[in-house]
């Protein structure tokens, strides 16, 4: 179950697995684990692999150790939450979740040269524009990178380190006579590396969810391009999914 090729520490990959188990209930509150013997045949590594990783959820707080009895779930600690986004397809829910957040280094490009694909996706006969880098802040950890590429006529209009302190990107758009239609969004598993981790303060090679969404206006022309990284333990993306009335195909996913 664990990957010695992975830049991530063995211990911190049976960690990983533990913690999943315990926040999904699968060990609830005061239950006992299995011992070390049995946790280091199961994963394939050594009693000291697994003892390292269980000391890790014990500074969590997610365990705790007793003398002669062994290692039990422990009460979840307080004051600690996960950023959830539920959408049923709606731009206007995805500004409001940004007000939840906080934001720091914040970091503001204009002239910039873009990705060729980026570009390309935003219809431009030059790949540049302003490219818009932030880090989003939940009970003061970071759980989030952001970077967000805007045409260049909106991106100087509308984006200034000192306007994103105080509101989200898509508000500020707004304001600035932007019109905000729809979006198309994708959504994939990466692996950490050295600048991300530097962001969001993650393990090297530690698992994030990464999205790329295409934002339009309301006359179908492609405003803004927007990749984030999310920290995977303090980040929950839930969608509603629907039966379309006019449509006998069954089930949809409405995503924005």
């Amino acid at each position: 179950m664990t990957d010695s090729t992975l830049p991530l520490p063995l211990y911190h990959q049976v960690a990983g697995i533990l913690r999943q188990r315990i926040e999904e209930g699968i060990y609830p509150v005061g239950a006992r684990l299995q011992s070390e013997d049995e946790f280091a045949a199961e994963f394939e590594v050594s009693r000291a692999t697994v003892r390292q990783a269980t000391g890790e959820l014990v500074m969590e707080g997610l365990i705790v150790r007793s003398q002669g009895r062994g290692t039990f779930v422990a009460d979840p600690p307080p004051g600690r939450s996960v950023l959830q986004q539920r959408f049923r397809g709606s731009l206007s829910e995805l500004i409001a979740e940004s007000h939840r957040a906080g934001t720091r280094d914040i970091e503001v490009e204009h002239d910039a040269q873009f990705p060729a694909y980026v570009g390309k996706a935003l219809q431009l006969a030059k790949s540049e524009g302003t490219i818009v880098r932030r880090t989003r802040m939940m009970d003061g950890e970071p759980f989030s990178y952001t970077v967000s590429y805007l045409l260049p006529e909106i991106g100087k209009k509308a984006a200034s380190a000192s306007g994103l302190r105080r509101k989200a990107l898509m508000e500020l758009l707004t304001e600035h006579g932007v019109s905000l239609s729809s979006a198309t969004q994708s959504i994939r598993a990466q692996l950490a590396d050295p600048e991300l981790c530097a962001r969001i303060d993650a393990e090297l090679g530690a698992a994030v969810l990464y999205v790329e969404r295409l934002v339009h206006d309301t006359a179908g022309t492609p405003v803004e391009f927007v990749r984030s990284w999310y920290r995977g333990d303090r980040y929950e993306y839930t969608v509603t999914l629907d039966i379309d009335p006019g449509s006998q195909a069954g089930p949809y996913v409405n995503l924005a």
